[in-house]
């Protein structure tokens, strides 16, 4: 037998595990401080802030690792190792400090809602399967153990036979869901785990090498067959940096795209009434053309929309930044930031619904702003603002109120001309409003809708809603509001519909999970069957942005700008395009055709400063350009839209 891993906690500090339990990472990459050495906090939840899971102390002149909080809601979960490891056992140790839960040594980890374990449960030790929403027993047996004492743990897995040792008793079971996965331990009550180590018979080990170098060889031939990142520009964004609230617009109708980043202060609940604080303008060469408000580097951070915007809202040819400050809905010049005419946000409505009540403040502060055609115009220049998460409005382009529906709102709408009549409906949360705020169908499905898209996505004339609906998973619903697909992986976080696969001619729906079960992508086809999944990500979340890098009309998928673990992704989740590590930032990305070249640079940056990246080499497929959403719509919640022009 050959070990091949090991570990004893040594190089981790004595005290909290490092953590972040909140709603940045849904589109930030920021470690939390410490050190992690081999392990990844798979599970996060918003409801565990302030209540730090697993903690390192020493218990008779050793460490040990400790889960040391109660869980009523996920799963805490520390895994390591690799994905690709198949037959192998597991040694380790753990001591109960609580009967009144449930914890376990995991094993053939895939991703946190796909895994075998060694299970104790209110006196009972089993071993288990989870699969998705599915927690099976495939073995038990009777067994009380003592809070004072540590228990030596042998698990063996061969092929599709799984046998644990404990205390003297024996367990064994078969199941042939998973055959290699990671291995990690997990509770919801406190307990503390001991050195673990992993050992392979050597034939399996040197098989497993083989494939590894083999899979190796293949990314490397991959990346040799595509453009690597070259550096274009950077842009220093001293005190008035942002996380992820940009947009883009040629402001000074030069010719060339603009950047305007918004800081915000967080105020009442979180990030529920944040308002923006600070607007700075700067061309691609980092010139500051015009700021609004005060800025303060302590602002730049962002876990929800802010409401503005880039569009030519009047008509007259020149681009208008959009915003909501003050409670006040503006309209300023592009070029130099003045003010061109404003009006008053809409005033709160009384609460209704299951949703937080937003009626603290008289007027709303604003959420997000989304342009729509509502009036025929032949034009985008209709505008809806919403708040959180309980009602929208309409306006026309000179800031006259059409309509007002109150409902389940979601992140971020969208809207499309579905009936031919010249005026787009809306798809908002998970309901269809006419273009006079008429309800058309609704689901009664909960949660809200973190991301929606329309379209005609599986090749034939049939309109589909996608819905990424949280806590809910999944949902391809028809023109009619019936709902055609459900799938409940993990809380759906976005959208992204693009090609993705190579050789093929059809869309694939791409989603990633955050909250519970965060980093973990799932490739749809266009009609909502799962076509598969995996975990590169976890404990962070992603944008997964679609990618048009080469031309050739298959988009990747970017990650992050991280040197490690980002890049941009092919199909088969290997990291095809890596950033170099020079020093860039990695907190938020972006791709944008900057060049006017057809394809897409991608936008690295923090608090600090901005990093472009090109191609390091002239593409040889020009033919593929892709049509998305319009920059006037931006938002951290809407649908990624990548599609083959017609």
């Amino acid at each position: 037998m050959i070990t091949v891993f090991e570990n004893d906690y040594a190089e981790l500090d004595v005290g909290v595990f490092p953590h972040d339990y909140s709603a940045l990472g849904e589109y930030h990459l920021a470690f939390p401080p410490g050190r992690t050495g081999p392990w990844i906090a798979s599970t996060v939840h918003h409801s565990w802030r302030g209540n730090p899971s697993w903690i390192i102390t020493t218990e008779n002149g050793k460490k040990v690792l400790e889960q040391a909080c109660i869980r009523q809601k996920f799963l805490p979960m520390l895994v390591t190792g690799d994905f690709k490891w198949q037959d192998y056992q597991i040694d380790t140790v753990f001591r109960p400090l609580s009967l009144n839960g449930a914890f376990g040594i995991v094993f053939r980890y895939q991703t946190s809602r796909h895994w075998y374990a060694l299970w104790y449960d209110h006196e009972k030790l089993q071993i288990v399967v989870k699969e998705d929403d599915l927690f099976q027993v495939l073995s038990e047996t009777a067994w009380t153990p003592s809070c004072d004492l540590y228990y030596p743990v042998t698990i063996k897995v061969d092929g599709n036979q799984f046998s644990a040792i404990v205390d003297g008793i024996e367990l064994s079971a078969a199941d042939e869901r998973y055959t290699t996965g990671k291995v990690g331990f997990a509770g919801t009550h406190p307990v503390r785990f001991g050195k673990i180590s992993v050992q392979m018979e050597s034939a399996k080990y040197e098989a497993y090498l083989q494939e590894q170098e083999e899979e190796e060889q293949l990314i490397r031939k991959k990346r040799a067959s595509l453009p690597q990142p070259k550096l274009w520009k950077k842009i220093p964004t001293p005190g008035f940096g942002a996380g992820k609230s940009i947009r883009f617009g040629d402001l000074d109708n030069d010719g060339r795209q603009e950047i305007l980043l918004a800081q915000n202060i967080r105020r009442m609940r979180g990030d529920n009434f944040s308002e923006i604080s600070c607007l700075t303008a700067i061309d691609l060469d980092g010139n500051v053309l015009w700021q609004i408000g005060e800025p303060n580097p302590a602002n730049a951070l962002v876990s929800n929309d802010l409401p503005m915007q880039i569009h030519d809202i009047d008509g007259d040819g020149e681009q208008e930044v959009i915003f909501c400050k003050d409670f006040k809905i503006k309209v300023v010049n592009g070029k130099t930031g003045e003010l061109k005419y404003e009006a008053p946000t809409p005033v709160a409505p009384p609460h209704k619904g299951d949703k937080m009540p937003e009626t603290q403040y008289h007027r709303i502060t604003g959420d997000s702003i989304y342009f729509c055609d509502l009036t025929a115009q032949g034009e985008p220049r209709d505008m809806i603002i919403k708040d959180r998460y309980n009602n929208i409005w309409a306006y026309t382009w000179d800031l006259k109120q059409l309509w007002h529906y109150q409902g389940n709102s979601g992140h971020f709408p969208m809207a499309c001309d579905i009936d031919g009549d010249g005026k787009d409906e809306i798809l908002i949360g998970y309901t269809l409003l006419d273009h006079d705020g008429t309800v058309m169908w609704s689901l009664d499905i909960g949660d809200h809708a973190d991301g929606v898209a329309i379209g005609k996505f599986a090749g034939d004339d049939e309109w589909q809603f996608i819905i990424a609906a949280s806590d809910e998973g999944m949902y391809w619903v028809d023109y009619h509001g019936n709902i055609v697909k459900h799938h409940r992986i993990g809380h759906a976080q976005t959208a992204t519909i693009a090609p993705f696969y190579q050789g093929s001619n059809e869309l694939q729906v791409v989603t990633v999970t955050f909250w519970g079960n965060p980093g973990i992508i799932i490739y749809f086809d266009a009609k909502g069957n799962i076509l598969k999944r995996m975990e590169l990500i976890a404990p962070f979340g992603t944008p997964l942005s679609p990618v048009n890098w080469d031309g050739s009309g298959r988009e990747l998928i970017l990650l992050s700008g991280h040197p490690t673990f980002g890049g941009l992704i092919d199909e088969d989740g290997h990291r095809v395009v890596m950033f170099p590590d020079d020093g860039h930032p990695y907190l938020c990305c972006e791709p944008m055709d900057l060049t006017g070249d057809g394809l897409d640079e991608i936008l690295l940056w923090d608090e600090n400063e901005i990093w472009i990246y090109t191609q390091d080499q002239p593409s040889k497929n020009t033919g593929y350009q892709p049509v998305r959403q319009p920059s006037y719509n931006m938002s951290n919640y809407r649908a990624q839209l990548s599609l083959p022009k017609k």
